[in-house]
C-alpha cells in the first residue's frame, strides 16, 4: 500500500537556528525590530522554520504577514508584499486605517486601491519611490502597534527588483520598531552573477541585517528524524549513515526518499513493526531526481552531454579523462564544466590537476540514472578503455566499468584482484561485495565455489553472519562435490562459528568436530589447530574449564608444528579461558596478554579483537573494572562491531552510567539484528533489559528479555540471571525475583558472577541462602572473587553475624568502588548499611545509605536508589527527600570542591500539564515540551546557572554552584522571566518559583554527578507551586537582592503571605507578572 506522505512529525535538527529566529521575535515585540535572512540550499528546511516561528508568532498575539516571489522571469513588483499586506487588508477596518496612516494611505494606493486615490506622480521618481517605501513601513509598524509583526519574504532568491530594494530599504529602517521581517533564499542559487548576491555581501559587511545559514543535517539529525518518522527506538549506524550519505542531510530528500523506499517495498511494516530490504536497495526518488534534471535546462547541448560522461566516470574526474571520453577538444569540455561549475553543478576539486567533483552526489546519480541503458554501457566501455590504457589504472576502477559495460569475463579477474586488495586494507564488506558480483559470472563450479567461501570469510570479518552461513553452505557443497574434502573441511569450521552466532552450538560441534576429524588425516595444520580452538570454546562456554584448557592446549601444540602464528595466539585466549575457570585467573590474564601481543603483531584483527572481548568479559564478571576497562579501551581503533559495543554497554552499566549503557545495548542490538548474529542479539537484549530494569523501567525490562528457553549454553546463564533478578525487583516482585535466582546452578559461578544478584533476591531465605553459597566452586582461586564475597556477606547478615556481614561486606563495597564498578557498590551497600545498623552504627548506616542514594539516583541508577531507600525507611533510618541531580549534558559550571554554599535554586513547569496530554497528540505536546527544555537549559546557561533536571514538564535549576557568582538571585529569576517568555512561544503557560539559601554542593563520589542538598530546593519547589501561569513567585531573599533591577526595569513584585506545606511558619514571598508569557 503506497503511503502519500512521510514526514516527520516533529521538529529536528533546526534547535539552534530556531532558537535565534525566537530571540529576534521577542526583541522586536520588545521594540527591537528588524530584518533576519535565513539561507539554504531547497529542501533544507527554511519554509518549515518559518512555518515553526510563525505559529509561535501567532500565539504571542503578533500579526503574520507572508508572501512568496515568484519564479516566473516576469512577475509583479513587490509581489510578495502586496500578497502579505493584501491578506491582512481584508481583515482590517480600512477606513480606521486610513485615518491612522494619514497622507501615507494614498501612497499605498499605488498597490492597494482599497487604501484610497494614489498621489500625484512628482517629476523625480526616486522620491515617489521613497515615499511608497515609506507608507509601506508606517503600514506595517502600525500593524506592529499591540503585539508586533512578522513580515516574512520566502523565496528571496526568485525577487523582482523592486521586492529586493524594498527589503534592503527595510534593512535601514525596522530598527527600534516592533517588527521583524524574515527573507528566505536559496544558497544554490546564488551564482556569482546573481542579482541578489550584492545585497548579500552588502548587509554581512554592514550588520544591517542579521544573516542565518541553514546548513545540512548530520547524521545524528538524520537518525532523529528517521527514529521519529518510524516511531522506532532505535536506527543502525548502517542505516543512519547510509540515508545521511543518500539524502546528505537534506531534509526534504531524506523524507522522499523514505516515502519512495515504502511505496516500492524497501521499506515494509510487519508484526513486529518497520523493516528493511538492505540499504543498497533504496534508491533516489523520482521527485529529487526531476527537481535535480530540472536546473539542466539552463545548459547547452554539448554542457549536458559532458556532464552526463562525467556522472559515468563517477564523483570525482579530471578534465583529460571526459576529454578522451567524449571525444571533444580539451578546451571545449573546459568551458562546459565551468558552465557546470557556474551553474552550481560542479565545483573544481583541484584546479593544478584539472580536476572536477559534483557539487552533490544526488545530482551525479540523477544525471546518470537520466542517460538511457545502451548509451550507459556504450559510455563504460569507453571509460575502461581510456584508463586501461593508463600506466596508474586501479583493478577497482577497472572491474566497475567492465561489469557496467557487461564485458564480464574481463571483469572477474579485476574484480577478484580489487578483492584482495580491499582484504589487504581491512575493508571486508568491499571484499564481499566484489566476490559476489564477480560470483554469477564464473562458470567452473570448482571456482565458483572457493569465491563463494571467500566472499563468506569477508562477511564473516565484517561481522554479517547470515551472509556468510548462506554462501558457506553452497561452496562447501560445491568443493565436496568435487573431491575436495580437506579444502571444504577448512571452510566447514567458519560454518560451525556461523552455526554457533546463531544460536546453534548443537550445529556448530557437529561441523569443528568433522572438520577436526578430515583435518587429522592431513597432518599438522592450521586449520586442524584452528578445530581445537573452536573446540575448546564450545568447552569454556559450557562451563568446563578443564576440557577447554586440555583442546587449547593441543591447539597451541599443532600450531607450533605447523608454523600457524594466528593459531598459536588465538590457542592462548583459549587456554587463558580453560585457566580462569580452574581459578588460575593471574596465569590466564598473562596468556590473554601473549595472545594479544601476537594477534596484534602478526596482524590478525579478529583474534586480537577475540582476546580483547574475553579478557574484559571475564574481568567485568570477576569485578575487576579497571581491567576491564584497560582491555575495552585496547578497542580503539579497531572497526566498531556489535560485540565491542555491547561490552562497551556491559562495562558502562556496572560503572552506574544507566542511561549511556541503554544507548549502547540499543546500538549493538540493532547491529547484531543487521549482521543476523543472533547469539549478539540474545546478549544485547539482556543487556538492554538489565538496564532498563535498573532505570525502574520493569514492562520494558520484562518485554526485552528473552525467554528462559532461549538459553543454549550454561554460559548464557550467566549472561542474563542478574538481569532477570533485577527486572523483577523493579516490578516490585521480591518473589518472583527469588524464583530467577533459584534457578541458577552455583556450580557455574567460578567468576562469582552473578552471586551478588541472587543473594540480593535471597535475603528473606536464608537457608537457601547458605545452601546456595556452599555450592559455589570451592576450588582455588588466587585472585578474590568480590561478587561471591557479596553472597557471603548478605549470608552473615540474614544469619546475624553482623561483625562477619559488615567485615566481608564492607570489604566488598570499598572492592568495587575501587574499580569503579558503581552498580555494584550501591546495590551491595545496602546490605551494608543495613549490617552497620543492626551492629549499632546508626550515624554510620544513615550516612551510607544517604550518599548511596544521593550517587545511584544522581546517576540514574533509580532501581538501586529504590531498594536502599526501602532500606532506610524499613530501618526507620530518615534520609533527605530532596536530592538535586544535575545532568551530565548540562553541566557547564566549575562545581569546585564539595561544601556549602549560599544558591539561588529555580523550580519551573508547566500549568495544566496533565490536562493537556489528554487534549493534544503526544507527537505535538512531546515536540513543545522539547523546545521548553532546550529553551530553558540555554536561558540557564545563559545566565551563568546549572540544570539539575528535567522531569517532563518541569525544568530545575540551580545558580552559583561555583560560589563565585555574586549576582546569582538575579540571574536565577531573568532566568526564569526568559523562560516564560519563550514557553508561551509554544502556548505552555508556566509558572517558575525562586529561591535562595544555603546548600551543599558537589559530587558527593569521585565518578558521581553533581548533587545539591538543602531546604532551599524545597522552598523553591513549593513557590513554585503556588505561581500561576506567567508569574514568578520568589522568596523574601530573592526579592530583596533583585529589588533594584525590578525597579529599573518597570516591574512590579506583589508581597504575598503563604501557607507552604513543610513549613511550620507562614511564608512571605512576592509575585511577579513576565511580560510576554501566557497569562492564567
Amino acid at each position: 500500500m503506497a503511503v502519500a506522505r512521510v514526514v516527520c512529525p516533529v521538529f529536528i535538527g533546526r534547535e539552534s537556528e530556531l532558537s535565534l529566529l525566537e530571540d529576534s521575535l521577542l526583541s522586536a515585540i520588545r521594540g527591537d525590530g528588524g530584518v533576519v535572512v535565513l539561507g539554504g540550499e531547497a529542501g533544507m528546511g527554511k519554509s518549515r522554520l518559518v512555518r515553526e516561528l510563525a505559529r509561535r508568532a501567532e500565539r504571542l498575539g503578533c500579526v503574520v504577514m507572508s508572501g512568496t516571489c515568484s519564479e516566473a522571469e516576469l512577475s509583479l513588483p513587490y509581489l510578495p508584499f502586496l500578497e502579505g499586506i493584501g491578506n491582512y487588508l481584508t481583515r482590517q477596518d480600512v477606513p480606521a486605517l486610513r485615518e491612522r496612516l494619514g497622507p501615507a494611505a494614498a501612497e499605498l494606493g499605488q498597490l492597494f486601491p482599497q487604501m484610497g486615490h494614489a498621489g500625484a506622480v512628482t517629476a523625480d521618481p526616486m522620491m515617489s519611490k521613497l515615499r511608497l517605501f515609506e507608507a509601506i513601513i508606517l503600514l506595517l509598524t502600525d500593524a506592529a502597534r499591540s503585539r508586533g509583526l512578522l513580515a516574512v519574504v520566502e523565496d528571496l532568491h526568485w525577487a523582482d527588483p523592486a521586492t529586493r530594494e524594498l527589503v534592503d530599504y527595510a534593512t535601514r529602517r525596522l530598527r527600534s520598531t516592533r517588527v521583524m521581517m524574515l527573507a528566505t533564499y536559496r544558497t544554490d542559487e546564488m551564482h556569482r552573477k546573481h542579482a541578489l548576491v550584492p545585497s548579500i555581501q552588502a548587509w554581512r559587511r554592514s550588520g544591517q541585517a542579521q544573516l542565518l545559514d541553514i546548513n545540512a543535517l548530520d547524521a545524528q539529525g538524520v537518525k532523529a528524524m528517521v527514529t521519529c518518522i518510524f516511531d522506532e527506538v532505535e536506527v543502525s549506524d548502517e542505516f543512519r549513515d547510509f540515508v545521511h550519505d543518500r539524502s546528505e542531510g537534506n531534509p526534504f530528500v531524506l523524507e522522499e526518499m523514505l516515502r519512495d523506499a515504502i511505496d516500492h517495498g524497501d521499506i515494509f511494516r510487519t508484526d513486529k513493526g518497520w523493516d528493511r530490504k538492505s540499504v543498497h536497495e533504496i534508491r533516489l526518488p523520482a521527485t529529487v531526481r526531476d527537481t535535480i534534471l530540472q536546473r539542466l535546462e539552463r545548459l547547452q547541448p554539448m554542457e549536458v552531454e559532458v556532464l552526463s560522461a562525467a556522472s559515468a566516470i563517477g564523483f570525482t574526474f579530471d578534465l583529460a579523462t571526459v576529454a578522451a571520453v567524449t571525444g571533444k577538444p580539451e578546451p571545449a569540455v573546459a568551458g562546459a564544466l565551468e558552465s557546470c561549475v557556474n551553474n552550481q553543478l560542479l565545483e573544481e576539486a583541484d584546479r593544478a590537476t584539472g580536476r572536477y567533483c559534483f557539487r552533490h552526489a544526488l545530482t551525479r546519480e540523477a544525471v546518470y540514472e537520466d542517460i538511457v541503458a545502451t548509451r550507459r554501457q556504450q559510455l563504460h566501455a569507453r571509460i575502461a578503455e581510456v584508463l586501461e590504457s593508463r600506466p596508474d589504472w586501479k583493478a577497482i576502477d577497472l572491474a566497475h566499468h567492465l561489469l557496467m559495460a557487461g564485458s564480464y569475463e574481463q571483469a572477474v579477474g579485476m574484480c577478484v584482484a580489487a578483492a584482495e586488495a580491499a582484504i589487504s586494507a581491512r575493508a571486508y564488506r568491499d571484499a564481499a561485495d566484489l566476490f559476489e558480483r564477480a560470483i554469477p559470472h564464473v562458470k567452473d563450479s570448482v571456482e565458483r565455489g572457493r569465491l563463494m567461501c571467500r566472499a563468506a570469510d569477508a562477511y564473516w570479518n565484517n561481522t554479517e553472519t547470515l551472509a556468510a552461513k548462506a554462501l558457506l553452505e553452497q561452496g562447501i557443497a560445491d568443493l565436496e562435490a568435487a573431491g575436495l574434502t580437506v579444502e571444504a573441511a577448512g571452510h566447514r569450521l567458519l560454518l560451525g562459528r556461523c552455526y554457533w552466532e546463531l544460536q546453534r552450538p548443537d550445529l556448530a560441534r557437529e561441523q569443528f568436530t568433522r572438520a577436526k576429524d578430515v583435518l587429522e588425516t592431513a597432518g599438522p595444520s592450521e586449520a586442524l589447530a584452528v578445530a581445537y580452538v573452536r573446540l575448546s570454546g564450545l568447552e569454556v562456554f559450557d562451563s568446563s574449564g578443564d576440557y577447554g584448557l586440555e583442546y587449547a592446549q593441543r591447539a597451541t601444540e599443532i600450531a607450533r608444528a605447523s608454523g600457524s602464528s594466528m593459531a598459536l595466539a588465538w590457542s592462548w585466549n583459549f587456554a587463558a579461558l580453560g585457566l580462569v575457570y580452574t581459578g588460575r585467573i593471574a596465569e590466564a590474564y598473562q596468556y590473554f596478554e601473549d595472545s594479544y601481543a601476537a594477534a596484534a603483531k602478526g596482524g590478525h584483527d579478529f583474534q586480537m579483537r577475540n582476546a580483547i572481548g574475553n579478557a574484559a568479559w571475564t574481568a567485568i564478571h570477576l569485578g575487576y573494572g579497571r581491567i576491564a576497562k584497560d582491555w575495552a579501551d585496547r578497542y580503539t581503533g579497531v572497526p566498531a562491531e556489535s560485540y565491542s559495543i555491547y561490552l562497551r554497554g556491559l562495562l558502562t552499566l556496572h560503572e552506574g552510567r544507566v542511561e549511556p549503557a541503554m544507548a549502547l545495548a540499543r546500538t549493538a542490538l540493532q547491529g547484531a539484528r543487521d549482521a543476523g548474529n543472533d547469539k549478539n542479539v540474545w546478549r544485547s537484549r539482556v543487556l538492554l533489559a538489565h538496564a532498563l530494569a535498573e532505570a525502574m523501567r520493569p514492562d520494558d525490562a520484562a518485554n526485552e528479555l528473552p525467554p528462559l528457553s532461549s538459553r543454549v549454553e550454561n554460559q548464557d546463564s550467566v549472561y542474563d540471571t542478574a538481569a532477570r533478578v533485577r527486572a523483577r525487583l523493579a516490578a516490585g516482585d521480591a518473589q518472583g525475583a527469588f524464583q530467577g535466582a533459584h534457578g541458577f546452578d552455583p556450580t557455574r559461578a567460578d567468576l562469582g558472577s552473578p552471586a551478588d544478584a541472587i543473594s540480593e533476591a535471597a535475603m528473606s531465605e536464608p537457608e537457601w541462602l547458605r545452601s546456595f553459597v556452599e555450592r559455589l566452586p570451592n576450588h582455588p582461586v588466587d585472585w578474590q572473587l568480590i561478587r561471591a564475597e557479596v553472597a557471603r556477606g548478605r549470608l552473615a547478615l540474614a544469619e546475624g553475624r553482623l561483625e562477619d556481614a559488615v567485615r566481608t561486606l564492607g570489604r566488598a563495597v570499598m572492592s568495587f568502588r575501587d574499580e569503579g564498578f558503581l552498580l555494584d557498590a550501591w546495590h551491595a551497600s545496602r546490605a551494608l548499611g543495613e549490617a552497620q545498623f543492626n551492629a549499632g552504627a546508626t550515624e554510620q548506616a544513615r550516612a551510607l545509605l544517604e550518599e548511596t542514594i544521593a550517587e545511584a539516583e544522581s546517576a540514574g541508577a533509580l532501581l538501586a536508589g529504590k531498594l536502599a531507600r526501602e532500606t532506610a525507611a524499613r530501618l526507620g533510618v530518615e534520609v533527605s527527600a530532596h536530592v538535586a541531580v544535575v545532568e551530565p549534558q548540562t553541566r557547564t559550571a566549575d562545581v569546585g570542591p564539595t561544601g556549602e554554599r549560599m544558591v539561588s535554586v529555580l523550580f519551573a513547569d508547566v500549568r495544566g500539564f496533565t490536562e493537556m496530554t489528554g487534549e493534544s497528540a503526544p507527537a505535538q505536546l512531546a515536540d513543545r515540551i522539547g523546545s521548553l527544555q532546550r529553551w530553558a537549559a540555554q536561558e540557564v546557561g545563559r545566565h551563568s546557572g546549572i540544570v539539575d533536571k528535567f522531569a517532563g514538564d518541569a525544568v530545575m535549576a540551580t545558580f552559583n554552584v561555583s560560589g563565585q557568582t555574586v549576582d546569582h538571585a538575579l540571574q536565577a529569576v531573568k532566568a526564569a522571566v526568559a523562560i516564560i517568555d519563550k514557553a508561551a512561544l509554544v502556548d505552555l503557560p508556566v509558572g517558575a518559583g525562586v529561591a535562595v539559601g544555603p546548600a551543599v554542593v558537589g559530587r558527593l563520589a569521585k565518578s558521581a554527578n553533581v548533587s545539591v542538598l538543602g531546604s532551599v530546593t524545597n522552598l523553591a519547589a513549593r513557590l513554585q507551586a503556588e505561581a500561576g501561569a506567567g508569574e514568578v513567585v520568589m522568596s523574601d531573599e530573592t526579592h530583596r537582592r533583585v529589588g533594584d533591577w525590578l525597579e529599573a526595569g518597570g516591574y512590579t513584585a506583589e508581597r504575598v503571605t503563604l501557607h507552604l506545606k513543610g513549613f511550620a511558619q507562614p511564608v512571605t514571598a512576592f509575585r511577579l507578572e513576565a511580560r510576554a508569557g501566557i497569562r492564567a
